[in-house]
């Protein structure tokens, strides 16, 4: 079957004479990773002539292109700060391309260049404020609530159902009760539940767990001058104050000390505070979103957490699953990770290996969505210290590098299945990676493979034209 990409002499000059007038480079390249096409702009970012690289394998010039990625996964990729060469800074996009069949025939990849932004960030050794300004410029055209919600990624079913009705109850005025191991990502719902509200007044977020118990009172209700040794001339104002239309989080609430929660009860009933040493009380309007790791129905049966206050708390309950429970999120995190990281602090974008991600798969990940994160942080930095361009396994925590891989887990992932037609497609797809991956270890001896699959060579051959796979 012919899988490259043609053109008549005259749609040729006019496909060439448009692509050369864009402003972005434009580099596509035939199924075997071959250049067919460098427009003028590509020629100046990466100082290559298209004299030299037409006809030429992409891998000679640009070992780490992401296009070499879009031909060997068959998916899109969008946004990738990359540096091709030294000094030289670009986002680039790439994408797949099909024939009207629907068959895989090449893929383009454009490239922006960004260096005179990233001189100017390290010149300001701020990149890190420049993120904010473009933050703040993207909440102009879209909610905030929004904005925090797109940092919820998931490919998890059940998991994208959770983020759907955090957004349709948080325009609601009830109440909110979070619970979840640590580190699954309760305060960033609590903020994009807050947002995505709309309500005018601040964020307050509060940790029960962190407070000394003999501070606790006055930081929750506030106190006016003069109540106790020690206080502030002036008295001062406590969270619920602080929080006037808008959301007090109260984290790890189940460690709220017992003798205080009578006073949180009489808040969330009344609605009113009363600072410590005052005898005013004020009108609130606060919306309460709790979160905790543990189970208050226990507590309350050893008499730890009322009863009553758990009711006030709990009108609307949701529970976030631990990372284990939704394995297929996990290369997809660590990706998102690593990008948001690099361009933090305008390093490269390093690779994750296949074996890297089959190694994140198999760990349980009790600190959950945390602990990857930190991880993908410190390996980021070692292979940028060391000038590797990918994630290398001893760059891992000892007790990571010992976990043993099953093969066959490497080739099946019960999560794709949602993204076949069915149990047959899903099952060929397995068969073909088994069959590129057998060529790679025989050094696509056909025949050498052929025998160690133990069919005949004709049915390897007959295999290798169905799911178009060519070396």
């Amino acid at each position: 079957m012919n899988n490259k990409i043609e053109f008549s002499k005259q749609d040729r000059e006019k496909f060439e004479y448009i692509l050369d007038n864009i402003p972005d480079a434009i580099t596509i390249v035939d199924n075997y990773g071959k250049v067919i096409f460098f427009n003028t702009t590509s020629e100046e970012y990466f100082n290559v002539k298209k004299s030299d690289i037409i006809d030429k394998e992409l891998v000679e010039f640009f070992p780490t292109a992401i296009l070499l990625r879009v031909l060997n996964s068959k998916t899109s990729f969008y946004n990738i700060y990359n540096s091709p060469r030294e000094n030289s800074f670009v986002v680039s996009s790439a994408v797949p391309l099909y024939d009207k069949n629907g068959n895989m025939i090449g893929a383009l990849a454009r490239d922006r260049d960004i260096t005179e932004i990233v001189r100017l960030s390290e010149l300001l050794n701020k990149t890190q404020s420049n993120l904010l300004k473009l933050e703040k410029e993207y909440s102009k055209i879209t909610s905030v609530g929004e904005a925090y919600f797109s940092k919820i990624i998931s490919n998890n079913a059940a998991f994208i159902e959770i983020i759907n009705l955090c957004k349709n109850i948080s325009k609601t005025p009830l109440n909110i009760l979070l619970k979840g191991e640590s580190g699954t990502g309760k305060e960033l719902f609590a903020k994009a539940i807050h947002y995505e509200s709309g309500r005018k007044g601040k964020f307050i977020p509060i940790n029960c767990s962190a407070i000394p118990r003999e501070l606790f009172e006055s930081e929750i209700f506030g106190y006016e001058a003069g109540a106790f040794t020690g206080a502030k001339a002036e008295g001062k104002k406590g969270k619920f104050e602080e929080a006037e239309g808008g959301t007090l989080f109260l984290d790890e609430i189940a460690d709220l000390p017992l003798e205080l929660q009578p006073k949180f009860l009489r808040i969330l009933e009344d609605g009113v505070v009363t600072r410590i040493g005052g005898n005013k009380p004020k009108k609130i309007d606060v919306r309460i979103i709790s979160a905790t790791n543990k189970d208050i129905r226990e507590l309350i049966n050893e008499d730890k957490f009322r009863k009553d206050l758990y009711y006030r708390l709990d009108i609307f309950q949701v529970t976030i699953p631990p990372l284990r429970e939704r394995k297929g999120d996990i290369v997809l995190l660590a990706n998102r990770f690593l990008q948001e990281f690099c361009m933090e602090q305008g390093i490269s974008i390093v690779e994750i290996p296949d074996e890297i991600l089959s190694i994140f798969t198999e760990y349980k990940w009790e600190g959950n969505v945390r602990e990857l994160r930190n991880l993908i942080q410190r390996s980021a930095i070692i292979a940028s210290q060391t000038g590797k361009n990918k994630i290398e396994k001893e760059y891992l925590p000892s007790y990571m590098q010992n976990i043993e891989v099953d093969e066959i887990k490497k080739l099946i992932n019960l999560d794709e299945i949602k993204s076949y037609s069915g149990l047959e497609e899903y099952i060929q797809q397995i068969e073909k990676r088994i069959i590129i991956k057998t060529l790679e270890e025989m050094n696509y001896n056909k025949s050498e493979t052929a025998k160690k699959l133990n069919i005949p060579r004709a049915t390897l051959y007959y295999k290798m034209e169905k799911y178009k796979v060519s070396f």
